[in-house]
């Protein structure tokens, strides 16, 4: 997602993107939850061992060296703005990407992981990354898992489970 806002996507747009998904919370809601130092090291640490698949903000890296604790500001009454110091940093041109295609970009991505820990043998069924997403990252349940979810997206060739199994429309 990080990936798409340095390429010009708005973060409000980056968030409705996954939003749509039904997650218990965006993305740059997680960054400041977790804090976006934390956030950048996890990325430094997958870009430098898997660089072709992971991307690391350079942006997100100043952002942690202005010591911002993430991207928004809320209100009284709850509405979230982007921080003006993180658009300073980011820019605040209009979004060159709609949340489809930041959805697209990202649901893509997640498919290829999923394909890379089966072909490997990090886990030995889909429906164990499906477990693993409900338990451990709040991915919704009445979803099915996100391995169907990504089956009935179209993303996913071949399938990760047979049809039928959990094979609803999206």
């Amino acid at each position: 997602i990080i990936s798409c806002v340095d390429e010009g996507a708005s973060f409000a747009d980056a968030d409705a993107a996954v939003h749509a998904m039904g997650l218990p919370m965006d993305p740059f809601v997680l960054v400041q939850m977790v804090g976006p130092a934390v956030a950048q090291h996890v990325a430094q640490t997958l870009n430098g061992h898997f660089p072709d698949r992971f991307h690391a903000s350079e942006k997100m890296g100043k952002l942690v060296a202005a010591g911002l604790p993430g991207i928004w500001l809320w209100d009284e009454a709850g509405n979230k703005t982007v921080d003006p110091r993180v658009l300073e940093i980011f820019g605040d041109a209009p979004s060159t990407m709609s949340p489809d295609q930041i959805r697209d970009r990202a649901l893509t991505a997640i498919t290829q992981e999923a394909r890379i820990m089966l072909d490997e043998g990090v886990v030995a069924e889909a429906q164990d990354l499906d477990l693993c997403m409900i338990l451990g990252a709040g991915w919704p349940f009445w979803l099915g898992g996100i391995t169907p979810y990504l089956d009935r997206g179209g993303y996913s060739d071949p399938r990760f489970l047979a049809q039928g199994i959990a094979s609803v429309p999206a």
